[in-house]
């Protein structure tokens, strides 16, 4: 708050004091006040006023100052008025408590809001595990009774499992960090599981698995990693082409550990390449060769934020694409 500004906003009252003032001097004068006795009252008048706009000013500039600069060093804005002490002249105080109360009327509302999402998401993670019984009961009446029909349905029977796995984890994405154990794990027998446990589909599409360099530790999540290889797994053979290959390498680098996913599949157009991490985004690749949710590489982005790792995509059209996953060394991180 700048004392021009300051100035400018008084200019009505300024006004009103010299016509004011003025009018004491005539009056003065009307009643033969002598001339030094005119000045001492004026003067009187000027050093009086100045020390009440002087101590306002101050007070103002004091209070606008902290909030301004509390408002700059806040990441939650709306914090605001806990940092602020209630000020002692009227704007002031009007100001501080409309503030308030906004800001408990928000933090209400955003209450509201989690209580709702929070229903939403456990009717959601409810009804998925509700789905997986019938699911199971017919992965059963399958097996009872094998046919090139029944074989079909298993398939997609398979794809509904996935979109339901991946629907869970979208669900519970938002609260990685209550859910979620980080302990020492090492690559190969990640990689290892995810074969193991996907060999159906692989062995189904005829796609060549390759290891190399996959003996070193990382810190991380079991369960949320696993889901995150198996989505980038997915997508490898969603989107293969003739005589498919996947190779798995890792890296030691100073402070960090790279695992590298490479296929030799369709890729990914260079338009497409930087918005394939969006929500949603399906892009050339997902429309013309396969059914996409635009899901998958978000939740593994979304997840690798949350766990504190790199994930990142490198892709040409034609010639394969190539996610990187950065495991960092330094353990405070997972702390």
């Amino acid at each position: 708050m700048s004392f021009r500004a300051y100035l400018r906003d008084k200019s009505l009252f300024f006004g009103l004091q010299i016509f004011y003032l003025a009018f004491l001097v005539w009056m003065l004068n009307l009643f033969h006040a002598t001339t030094f006795a005119i000045i001492y009252l004026l003067c009187l008048y000027f050093i009086l006023m100045v020390l009440a706009l002087g101590n306002e000013y101050f007070k103002k500039k004091r209070f606008y100052e902290t909030a301004l600069e509390s408002m700059d060093s806040l990441d939650k804005k709306f914090m605001l008025p806990e940092l602020l002490d209630r000020p002692d002249f009227t704007e002031g105080k009007i100001f501080y408590d409309c503030l308030s109360q906004t800001n408990k009327s928000m933090s209400d509302e955003v209450a509201e809001y989690k209580i709702s999402a929070q229903d939403y998401r456990e009717y959601v993670e409810m009804w998925i595990h509700e789905v997986k019984t019938p699911i199971a009961a017919s992965r059963l009446m399958i097996e009872n009774n094998p046919s090139e029909v029944t074989k079909n349905i298993s398939e997609e029977l398979e794809e509904v499992e996935y979109y339901l796995e991946q629907a869970l984890y979208y669900s519970r994405s938002n609260g990685v960090e209550k859910d979620y154990i980080v302990k020492r794990m090492n690559l190969n027998s990640m990689v290892q599981e995810l074969i193991r446990s996907n060999s159906k589909i692989l062995i189904q599409s005829k796609v060549k698995v390759s290891l190399e360099n996959l003996y070193y530790d990382v810190y991380t999540d079991e369960k949320w990693m696993s889901f995150i290889l198996k989505q980038v797994l997915i997508n490898a053979v969603k989107y293969r082409k003739d005589h498919p290959e996947i190779q798995f390498t890792a890296v030691d680098e100073k402070e960090q550990v790279q695992l590298f996913i490479k296929d030799n599949g369709i890729g990914i157009s260079g338009k497409d390449l930087p918005r394939v991490m969006e929500k949603g985004y399906t892009g050339t690749t997902g429309r013309k060769y396969a059914k996409s949710t635009g899901m998958g590489l978000y939740l593994c982005k979304k997840l690798s934020d949350k766990l504190g790792i790199g994930f990142a995509v490198r892709s040409k059209e034609g010639e394969g694409t190539q996610i990187k996953i950065t495991f960092p060394k330094n353990s405070f991180v997972y702390m």
